[in-house]
């Protein structure tokens, strides 16, 4: 059976489609279509020879085996030092096989490299950081996820997801329609603790636009309120987009490059009708990457930039308490010890380690970080964060916790009477 009515080399771009997906509970009638998945070898010949190029092609023959990179893995170590959860096996015996065998692999070999580039791999890079060649395994498994997917190899729940961005332009299905209304409905709710707070949508010319992760509004509406009411105290100029505000893509952990796109354009192009000064993103760690660090060459800008500054949310947070913007009651600092987990992909990938520090400073007693600590040098500290291991949430936490913390009335004074 070379093609299935749900697994198959197609994209999801109706919801009809997304909808049958959606019905096969847990995907069963989905793997089983995919157990007789025909490979199209001459399609996957071609996509090597157009994109795998001579990067890729001297890390796979770089690689020593040296086995350096198995204790990098979190899942090497979780799983008893497995030998082949080394990253180095697991990419040799996946994307290394298709390339020395130019494509010319079976449906039992598709479905190996799925498992591995999906189970057995977050993409968090931070095996390439201690590789003594800087082979990255994280480039070259998202790779293997782009050739999985073309091939219609890829996990039932992010082929719905792809779908949902496709047709939702959010990984869930939320609606322009709902999102607004969401906004509405946790500004009013906040009117007897916040009078006046407002979620302005479709502001032209703001100081900051505001995009955000679809989960939100899906479920927990309570994170805009938060966003909102710190804008609010700090007295910004903002608002957020009715279309382009969604900022994560589940595309990019499918390898679904075409969805990826889709989001990207939704995003700038809501940039360019809005004309805000600069554009704020969520905590999310993927989104930032997705949005901003990958997305302005999935749309073919030769700047390697948005079209508008972006800065991640940690940027901001700890800008409005350098400036002034947002108070902190320093009698009512934590007073208890601390530790940060850092983000993979704003953290170790993007350089913002002395972002969520700078925050902490604020949050924390001294002394009871371990940044502040005797003996602690910037050598030390920096190693530990870009060292960090990966939460497998595909976001992180920290800057999601620093705005609780900030919206708690016993943590944050006001310049007025609030305290």
């Amino acid at each position: 059976m070379p093609e299935g009515t749900l697994c198959n080399k197609k994209t999801v771009d109706t919801k009809e489609y997304l909808d049958a997906l959606l019905a096969d509970k847990s995907g069963k009638k989905y793997y089983e279509e995919m157990s007789h998945l025909e490979v199209d070898k001459e399609k996957l010949k071609k996509t090597l020879a157009a994109s795998m190029k001579s990067r890729m092609r001297a890390w796979l023959d770089l690689c020593s085996h040296c086995a350096l990179c198995g204790d990098t893995c979190f899942l090497y170590l979780a799983n008893h030092r497995d030998p082949t959860q080394v990253p180095s096996y697991k990419i040799q015996s996946t994307l290394g096989k298709i390339v020395k065998r130019n494509g010319d692999v079976d449906n039992e070999h598709m479905r190996y490299c799925m498992d591995v580039a999906w189970s057995k791999c977050t993409c968090c890079n931070r095996c390439g950081s201690f590789c003594p060649y800087g082979i990255d395994m994280g480039v070259m498994f998202g790779y293997l996820r782009g050739l999985c997917f073309s091939q219609g190899f890829v996990p039932w729940e992010l082929k719905i997801g792809t779908g949902m961005h496709r047709i939702y332009h959010a990984q869930m299905d939320v609606t322009s329609e709902d999102w607004v209304e969401t906004c509405e409905w946790m500004a009013d709710e906040q009117q007897e603790e916040w009078p006046g707070l407002e979620i302005p949508v479709d502001k032209v010319g703001a100081d900051l636009m505001y995009t955000l992760n679809a989960r939100e509004p899906k479920h927990y509406p309570e994170d805009i309120a938060e966003a909102a009411i710190l804008f609010h105290i700090a007295g910004e100029n903002w608002t957020v987009p009715s279309e382009g505000w969604e900022q994560t893509s589940l595309a990019m952990f499918a390898g679904d490059w075409g969805a990826c796109k889709v989001m990207v354009e939704s995003v700038y192009g809501a940039m360019e009708r809005l004309k805000p000064k600069r554009v704020l993103g969520t905590e999310c760690g993927h989104a930032h990457r997705a949005t901003v660090i990958e997305g302005p060459y999935w749309v073919g800008r030769k700047d390697g930039r948005p079209p508008v500054e972006y800065i991640h949310y940690t940027e901001w947070v700890a800008e409005a308490l350098r400036t002034g913007k947002i108070k902190i009651d320093p009698d009512k600092r934590i007073k208890e010890l601390v530790t940060l987990q850092d983000s993979c992909n704003y953290i170790r990938n993007y350089g913002l380690a002395d972002v969520t520090r700078e925050i902490i400073s604020y949050l924390v007693e001294p002394g009871y970080f371990w940044r502040t600590s005797p003996g602690r040098s910037l050598v030390t500290w920096w190693s530990r964060a870009i060292s960090s291991r990966c939460t497998r949430t595909g976001s992180t936490t920290s800057a999601a916790a620093a705005a609780a913390v900030l919206t708690a009335s016993a943590c944050i004074a006001s310049s007025a009477t609030w305290a």
